[in-house]
């Protein structure tokens, strides 16, 4: 019966997720849940197999898979642009020599940019880290509380590594959808060995058709392995 439930579920969710305006988002946000235990552990053999590799983790916020990464990579780079947050996870990872913090945004080209904080971040900056964002359309931000953050581009970066990267995990808050579109445009995509994204067009409603559509081209790709149902 269990079983029966779970696939109704997964049936009813995945035709709601087509309705139109916010009612389609919060059922497809739902649906893509269903996914994330499964893309967790995706991701968890990924970076068994990593042993000496090097590990990408964008959007660090304070360390928890940086950690994870590093039990295993030969080196983990961990971008976190906002100050406060770059900070706690520089305190967190101290005992990490094989991690570099990198504080900046992921982004598609270099330069500085405005990450927005929710509204709410003075108060409790430990749960509003995790919604800042360099996307000024996110829901969940506040587009008067804003700092200067410097941002790289992501693909220079990568280029410049001159090495295969084992993995790339990003939960850049809206901005996944720009960096994921010139990174599947560059020779450098090919040197990746897994990418696992977590998109937010339920926060940022403009993106979701070009979430789609990434999630639908990623399927073609074999080379690197891409699951875009991570959390």
């Amino acid at each position: 019966m269990a079983i029966r439930d779970s696939l109704l579920r997964r049936l009813k969710l995945r035709l709601f997720q087509n309705l139109p305006g916010d009612t389609g988002l919060r059922y497809r946000r739902k649906y893509i849940r269903l996914f994330s235990h499964e893309a967790e552990t995706q991701m968890d053999e990924a970076i068994r197999a990593a042993a000496g590799g090097i590990c990408i983790d964008l959007g660090a916020n304070i360390g928890r898979c940086s950690r994870k990464m590093a039990a295993h990579a030969g080196r983990v780079y961990a971008f976190e642009p906002d100050p406060w947050t770059a900070a706690q996870l520089r305190e967190n990872l101290a005992d990490l020599a094989n991690v570099e913090v990198i504080e900046a945004a992921a982004s598609t080209e270099a330069g500085t940019v405005q990450l927005y904080r929710s509204a709410g971040f003075e108060e409790d900056p430990d749960f509003q880290s995790l919604s800042s964002s360099i996307v000024a359309q996110k829901r969940n931000i506040d587009t008067s509380v804003a700092i200067d953050v410097p941002q790289i581009d992501f693909t220079a970066f990568l280029e410049g590594l001159d090495t295969d990267i084992a993995i790339i995990k990003m939960d850049i808050e809206g901005a996944e959808v720009a960096v994921m579109e010139k990174l599947l445009d560059h020779p450098v995509l090919h040197r990746i060995g897994h990418i696992f994204v977590e998109t937010h067009e339920s926060r940022v409603p403009e993106l979701a058709r070009r979430s789609e559509a990434l999630r639908k081209r990623s399927k073609t790709i074999a080379r690197p392995v891409i699951n875009m149902d991570w959390k």
